[in-house]
């Protein structure tokens, strides 16, 4: 009665229960016949000894279950067979040399696979499971790939050090399951695995140029499909420089004509930004890397890398929106009473505390100092952020309220290419919407033609990979399965904080549902 309460199916001979030190120990002995040589399958004759084993089970009521059991060794007496002895194993319970039951190995794993190694450690220690965080680690094992690829393949990076170190992802669409997991994401390492894993038809990957060569390379008959996400974050990106380009139109000083151009006075920030933008690039040219280059300027990886990927004149509209957005409301207040005689930077920071201002002093004791030099900025009408029109040109039109339609209207009526950008971009998110890939070829040549520079740009990035995004703008393959997966790397991660081996990493990945 015992043994089918404790051990339902198995062939145990349960003699004794007791609980020590709030754990119950089950004294049990298998009653199988003998076993099986595990190298010559040879049933054993002789018992050689007898000896105890504690193996660690699921818990009951609450406590911590170890079981020890009495086996036999026995004497393999095939003349031929290397193994001398051999100790019976229970079906079910036992496998050799390890101290946990099959039914703790497998929540284990489950556990493993869900938090990892110190939060599942904590977990099984509240569950009065027993699983220190190296056995947990031990059960991930990273399950066998199948020879052939998945007939439609989702292919993504992801971070293991963002800015640094990638590695590749692939997903069966179909099934939305992870299929393997790659060290990196260069060409080689990608193309050796679709050879080695034939039978790809659609692959679905991002706009990343190593993947396309290593397609093109291991599988040529492979429909490409380009991801309509980073379709349009390119897109939102090229919107955005187009504003920041242009953001001079929308700050008019208040009451001027739209013709009168706006002088920009001189400040060391700008002057500095200039002669850092030549220097990178004047390195950039002879072929540095951005260490090397960060190096000799003493500038940060990041820094380096804006200076040469930005252009010049995003650059400087970006120190100008610095430090002013704060107090272009108060502007006008702070001109006209310098000209009624009050001069003190101080006087005035605290008038305009009084009036809701939040910035710093040294703001106001800039723009009062360049009043007395003669070349502060005019009062301008509060312009909004590049950011902000771009997030209104980039979202649906229904969704827009009436205050934001009112200022994109007053944007658009104020800078005739920020609204051309505004209506390339609708044309080109309806068309993705509604799979229009067929009229890409002429959404690009409008582009070209009229559009904005940065558009222009977009515009010609599409045409070099053309027949992947057509595809994408026409067959209904979302990679949103993949980016999914992508998320859920990034959350294992954060688990593991960022120390865990690439090999542990992999199973994590594979095993998880």
């Amino acid at each position: 009665m015992r043994e089918e309460l404790l051990f339902p199916g198995l062939k145990l001979d349960v003699r004794q229960l007791a609980v020590v030190e709030g754990a119950l120990i089950v004294d049990a002995a298998a009653c199988a016949p003998a076993g099986r040589c595990p190298q010559c399958d040879r049933p054993g004759v002789r018992v050689h000894s007898r000896y105890w084993r504690h193996i660690a089970g699921l818990p009951i009521g609450g406590q911590k279950v170890v079981v020890r059991l009495r086996v036999r060794r026995f004497f393999c007496d095939q003349g031929q067979c290397r193994r001398r002895t051999f100790m019976e194993q229970v079906a079910g319970l036992t496998e050799p040399r390890l101290r946990s039951s099959t039914a703790a190995r497998s929540a284990m794993r489950t556990v493993a696979v869900e938090l990892g190694g110190c939060p599942g450690q904590r977990l099984c220690t509240k569950l009065r499971l027993h699983g220190r965080r190296t056995a947990l680690l031990g059960q991930l094992k990273a399950p066998p790939v199948s020879a052939r690829a998945p007939r439609i393949l989702g292919i993504d990076e992801f971070a293991f050090r963002k800015g640094r170190t990638y590695g590749t992802v692939l997903v069966d669409i179909e099934t939305s399951r992870p299929v393997d997991v790659l060290p990196d994401r260069e060409t080689g390492t990608v193309t050796a695995w679709l050879q080695e894993h034939p039978g790809a038809e659609i692959v679905r990957r991002d706009r990343l140029m190593a993947f396309t060569k290593a397609i093109r390379q291991a599988a040529p008959d492979a429909l490409e499909v380009a991801d309509r996400w980073h379709l349009l974050q390119n897109l939102s990106t090229a919107v955005e420089k187009t504003c920041r380009r242009h953001c001079d139109c929308l700050r008019r000083p208040a009451g001027s004509e739209a013709s009168t151009p706006l002088r920009t006075p001189e400040t060391p920030l700008l002057d500095r930004i200039r002669r850092r933008h030549a220097e990178v690039n004047e390195l950039a040219a002879t072929g540095l890397s951005l260490n090397a280059i960060g190096r000799r300027l003493q500038l940060d990886r990041k820094t380096v890398r804006r200076y040469r990927n930005k252009d010049l004149a995003g650059l400087l509209a970006s120190a100008q929106d610095r430090g002013h957005g704060v107090l272009d409301p108060f502007i006008e207040h702070v001109q006209h009473r310098f000209q009624a005689g009050c001069t003190s930077s101080m006087q005035l920071y605290r008038e305009l505390l009084a009036l809701g201002y939040t910035g710093g002093y040294h703001v106001v004791n800039r723009n009062v100092m360049a009043i007395r030099e003669g070349i502060a900025v005019p009062a301008r009408s509060v312009a909004p952020r590049p950011r902000d029109i771009t997030s209104w040109i980039m979202r649906p039109q229904e969704s827009l309220n009436t205050s934001d339609v009112a200022q994109l209207d007053a944007v658009r009526s104020a800078c005739p290419e920020i609204a051309q950008a505004c209506d390339l971009a609708r044309e080109f998110t309806d068309m993705l919407h509604h799979r229009r890939g067929h009229l890409l070829r002429d959404w690009i040549q409008k582009a070209e033609r009229g559009g904005p520079d940065a558009l222009g740009v977009f515009a010609d990035s599409i045409r070099q990979d053309l027949h992947a995004i057509t595809a994408g703008l026409t067959l209904p393959y979302s990679s949103g399965i993949v980016e999914g997966h992508v998320n859920r790397i990034k959350t294992i991660k954060r688990q593991m904080y960022g120390r865990a081996s690439f090999a542990l990493l992999r199973a994590r990945i594979l095993l998880q549902p």
